[in-house]
């Protein structure tokens, strides 16, 4: 997870990419080394992320929305002590889309 921190950013960038495939691998990836880092080390990784996976909760594949609806989840258990306020803002502004995804078509998605 160490070797990999460097490339975080760039694959960050990778999320705003039109392949949705790309996407759901970058998304992957988060999950994987977040899981595997300190926790201080993941909560400022989460801090910088949940701003990028703001416009992935309304992506038109339910696949993509499902799977950052997870990673979203666990960098909000990443957070420690020291970012939770900060955290707390950015938990606010996706309230209102995870709201709507409660009566998804997908059944997987609404839950």
């Amino acid at each position: 997870a160490r070797k990999i921190q460097v490339l975080l950013p760039d694959i960050a960038e990778t999320l705003q990419d039109a392949n949705k495939d790309i996407r759901m691998k970058a998304l992957l990836v988060f999950r994987n080394v977040v899981g595997h880092m300190k926790r201080k080390a993941a909560s400022c990784i989460a801090l910088q992320l949940s701003e990028k996976l703001l416009p992935l909760f309304d992506d038109e594949c339910s696949q993509l929305r499902e799977l950052t609806i997870h990673l979203f989840k666990d960098l909000m258990k990443a957070v420690v002590c020291c970012h939770k306020k900060r955290m707390k803002n950015k938990v606010w502004r996706v309230l209102v889309p995870l709201f709507f995804h409660m009566s998804d078509q997908t059944q997987s998605v609404a839950k």
